[in-house]
């Protein structure tokens, strides 16, 4: 029953998630693209500093940007703000569901003297606490724009290597994004709303013309925008263990991250009017580089003229009956599972030998299964099945 409820909280507050996600995403890349897309209006108006006119579903829209008021506040204002706090909190839920009740399976690395799960549930809510913490201080003590950028690339880098030696590959993952969705929301909340009521107050005691508009909430906004992808890469990395599995799995989200970033600023130049296709050419390097980087150890070109004769048959049933057929049985054994993961049953050769390939991909080049090595699987048993699968996993 427990496993039963825990993915039903898993379904529900993926897809809310997802719901609230979109639309965070939808509102940023939005007005982002409203406010890169302003050019000064003609015949000049009175306060507005950009005019956009555009045609959508049959209708033409006219924008106009008032950076200190159209000289009143109007008495109707849409508030882009609980579409990233719904998003933060739906995303924080199902942090706790997914891996910090099922520590002991998707939040600790498995290694040698890793963190017990109580330890990794400690450390993942203080690693995401400090991400805000360390990024607001250098936010408030770096002024100049491109060194603080800099920064913040090397903090985030520094990050996921952290987080790659403290968690599962999965996990470090999920953290590198959930520290940086964090501090989109911490960015929303504590300095751009402020800031903008802040402005409102400006205007209704006439003090607007001498108000700063909010360089800082500005530059909070600016960030918010290049780390969105970065953080859409995290939350659907988790179903790629091609990714996160490999060694250098940490360089590999930040050269897919990058990519995402170089991307992001190619379309903020076409917003700007003045595009600069380059930056695709350098997000397409950056992702070649990460699919070169990430290729999977080839443990089998050695093998690959084993013979089935040459493999031992009976002592790579063994190793499934011990290290798969625990949680991927029928009616698992293994603590915490009800049913065997997404369905896929490997109690006997015959049907591990159905799903060779699957085999190869999670616990040869990488080894991400058994999670958190709950079976302790060796790199020994590893090799022999590999042989066996390069031998054509023979069942006798």
């Amino acid at each position: 029953m427990e496993a039963y409820i825990a993915e039903w909280l898993h379904l529900g507050l993926r897809w809310l998630h997802v719901i609230t996600a979109i639309t965070w995403v939808g509102s940023s890349f939005y007005f982002n693209r409203i406010d890169r897309s302003f050019r000064p209006p003609v015949p000049p108006v009175d306060r507005v500093s950009g005019q956009l006119w555009s045609i959508h579903g049959g209708a033409i829209y006219n924008y106009s940007r008032y950076p200190v008021g159209p000289g009143y506040v109007p008495e109707k204002l849409k508030w882009s703000k609980w579409e990233s706090l719904s998003t933060w909190v739906s995303g924080a839920c199902l942090l706790a569901v997914v891996y910090w009740w099922g520590a002991s399976i998707n939040l600790v690395s498995g290694r040698p003297g890793g963190l017990d799960p109580v330890s990794a549930v400690f450390a993942s809510i203080t690693t995401i606490i400090a991400g805000w913490v360390i990024y607001d201080v250098l936010c408030r003590s770096i002024p100049s724009d491109k060194v603080l950028s800099a920064v913040i690339a090397l903090f985030i880098s520094v990050s996921i290597w952290a987080f790659t030696h403290i968690f599962s590959g999965k996990a470090a993952y999920l953290h590198a994004g959930i520290v940086m969705a964090t501090i989109m929301a911490g960015n929303v909340w504590f300095v751009i709303l402020p800031g903008q009521k802040k402005m409102l107050k400006a205007m209704q005691d006439g003090s607007i013309d001498k108000f700063d508009v909010g360089a800082d909430a500005k530059r909070r906004n600016y960030h918010n925008n290049y780390l969105t992808l970065p953080v859409v890469f995290a939350m659907i990395a988790a179903h790629f263990p091609i990714t996160y599995g490999n060694a250098y799995g940490w360089l590999g989200f930040i050269l897919i991250s990058g990519a995402g970033v170089a991307i992001r600023h190619f379309f903020n130049t076409m917003h700007a009017g003045n595009a600069q296709p380059r930056w695709i050419g350098a997000g397409a390097v950056l992702a070649l580089a990460a699919m070169v980087l990430l290729a999977p150890r080839d443990l089998l070109s050695a093998n690959g003229g084993a013979q089935a004769a040459a493999v031992d048959v009976g002592r790579v049933t063994s190793i499934i009956d011990m290290r798969c057929a625990a949680c991927h049985a029928a009616k698992p054994t293994m603590e915490g599972f009800e049913e065997p993961p997404k369905g896929v049953v490997i109690d006997t050769i015959e049907r591990a030998a159905t799903h060779a390939q699957q085999i190869r991909q999670v616990a040869i080049s990488t080894d991400v299964m058994p999670p958190a090595n709950m079976t302790e699987m060796t790199d020994e048993e590893r090799k022999l099945l590999a042989d066996w699968i390069a031998a054509g996993a023979p069942t006798h």
